[in-house]
């Protein structure tokens, strides 16, 4: 049985390190390091199925990932908002 219907390609660790250099590009050392722990571990699984789709990392753009953070910190997991309900 095809576990994966629509023969997607799989993300891969490498496609990962390479999204999260681009974030890095992108979006700014700084400004991922005043993320919570939370809002950056969500980074790259909210933009990852952007790459295996088009069947690179490559294609995924600026705008994408800049909407990405964009919707994590205002809106999925606000700065500010659920930093107490994290154990440190």
């Amino acid at each position: 049985m095809n576990s994966n219907p629509l023969n997607e390609r799989t993300f891969t660790s490498e496609d990962y390190d390479a999204l999260s250099a681009k974030a890095v590009q992108v979006i700014g050392r700084e400004t991922i390091l005043a993320m919570s722990r939370a809002q950056a571990g969500l980074l790259c699984p909210a933009s990852a199925p952007l790459g295996p789709n088009r069947g690179s990392v490559a294609t995924v753009t600026d705008a994408e990932i800049e909407g990405q953070y964009e919707q994590i910190v205002l809106y999925v997991l606000p700065t500010g908002a659920h930093e107490h309900l994290i154990d440190p």
